[in-house]
């Protein structure tokens, strides 16, 4: 179980035994945590900790978050439609990331590079993630905990 649900998990039953939280304002707190944008809904914020990119991965398929279980990595059009070069963390309103660096899905395969045939290794075990803050798109070897999870789902069409 991640530290994060299991954090949510403590939380939850130290103040329900309190008496302190309904069924209600833990599913309030769970909305309050996403926000839906261009059909997309989103975590506000980003996992808490630097992850390789195959962990992020498996955050987001394994996060229940909002009455969902269908989380993924955003690809990188999704994150660089994210950006607003006016907001403080580089990132549109009402995202509340406290990062630079955030993972994508999208390969370097999919999405080349120009140094691209320079790499060590195959290109499916690097991933595009983005640099808010300085408006950099940056790829990196499944190695590095280069970046965090800000996990992303399509919106039901009903």
């Amino acid at each position: 179980m991640s530290s994060l649900r299991t954090c949510r998990l403590v939380t939850f039953f130290l103040l329900l035994a309190a008496g302190g939280l309904s069924g209600t304002a833990l599913a309030e707190e769970d909305q309050a945590a996403t926000v839906v944008i261009d059909r997309l809904e989103w975590m506000r914020t980003g996992n808490g900790e630097y992850l390789r990119w195959p962990d992020a991965d498996d955050y987001c398929k394994n996060l229940e978050l909002a009455g969902h279980a269908d989380w993924r990595l955003p690809t990188m059009d999704e994150l660089e439609a994210m950006r607003d070069p006016d907001a403080e963390t580089g990132m549109r309103a009402p995202m509340a990331i406290d990062t630079c660096c955030l993972w994508s899905s999208t390969t370097l395969d999919q999405r080349e590079s120009p140094d691209s045939d320079e790499i060590g290794g195959s290109v499916d075990m690097y991933r595009w993630g983005y640099m808010f803050d300085q408006d950099v798109p940056y790829y990196a070897v499944h190695l590095f905990d280069d970046g965090q999870a800000l996990c992303v789902r399509e919106v039901d069409s009903d």
